[in-house]
């Protein structure tokens, strides 16, 4: 078997102008962010925003997962910061917001609303879904690129991003919803920092192993089929949990 040879990102020029993917998430995001302050002033209650403020916190994240995943974005992008030698930059941070913030505190809402497991199962597989447009535009036009061997590259980001609002979502409403005053919304902003980590490090390892590891090619399939399970087994998990735990409270 051959060792697997590591290398340093490679450097990329973004064919499409960055300002249009950064007016595309703002525009995403301003949304987002328009429901949550219109729902917080409509009940008085902060956690929808601290929900926001909270995924905002947690893509202090994005550097690790950037590397792990091996995924490096266009050099001419604005950058919000820079952590452990990468660039991430400000469309990606925004993104965060609804994604990771904002959908987890509408799934919560459903949940105490005790919807129909199949509808949350189809919003995970359009949060998987949305992602996977974005990724194939952004590859398209080398906004950011995975370099990574096949067929993990292909597995990096958008399979986790539909248990992350779901698993966002439960955590809201199981610790959060009961809460109240100022403990509600420091929990909220608590959960919405920790949802995409957990996630990632319980659903994304086998993936992360086989881009790291010296395996045959039949392995990083195993891997990569590993990790598409673990990611369904959470979304079925939880939202089953959730139902359990509607059925207790009423």
């Amino acid at each position: 078997m051959e060792k697997k040879v590591f290398f340093e990102p490679p450097a990329v020029q973004s064919d499409i102008e960055p300002a249009i993917i950064l007016g595309a998430f703002a525009v995403i995001t301003a949304g987002a962010c328009i429901w949550a302050v219109r729902l917080a002033i409509r009940e008085r209650d902060f956690l929808p925003i601290a929900s926001c403020l909270g995924a905002l916190v947690c893509s202090l994240n994005e550097p690790i997962y950037d590397i792990l995943g091996k995924i490096v974005y266009a050099q001419n992008h604005a950058m919000a910061y820079t952590a452990m030698g990468r660039d991430v930059p400000w469309f990606l941070v925004i993104g965060y917001v609804p994604w990771v913030g904002a959908l987890a505190v509408a799934i919560a809402r459903m949940m105490a609303n005790g919807v129909d497991r199949r509808v949350l199962h189809c919003i995970a597989l359009g949060s998987c879904l949305s992602v996977v447009v974005v990724e194939v535009l952004g590859n398209h036009f080398n906004g950011w690129i995975y370099y990574g061997e096949a067929p993990l590259k292909y597995l990096v980001v958008a399979p986790q991003m539909a248990p992350v609002p779901i698993v966002g979502g439960l955590l809201l409403y199981s610790l959060v919803f009961p809460l109240t005053g100022w403990s509600r919304s420091l929990a909220a902003f608590s959960v919405c920092t920790l949802a995409l980590p957990m996630v990632f490090a319980s659903a994304s390892w086998p993936l992360y192993f086989g881009l790291y590891a010296n395996m045959p090619t039949f392995m990083n399939w195993i891997a990569g089929a590993a990790m598409l399970g673990f990611s369904v087994a959470m979304v079925v998990g939880a939202t089953s949990i959730g139902q359990e735990i509607y059925r207790a409270r009423q």
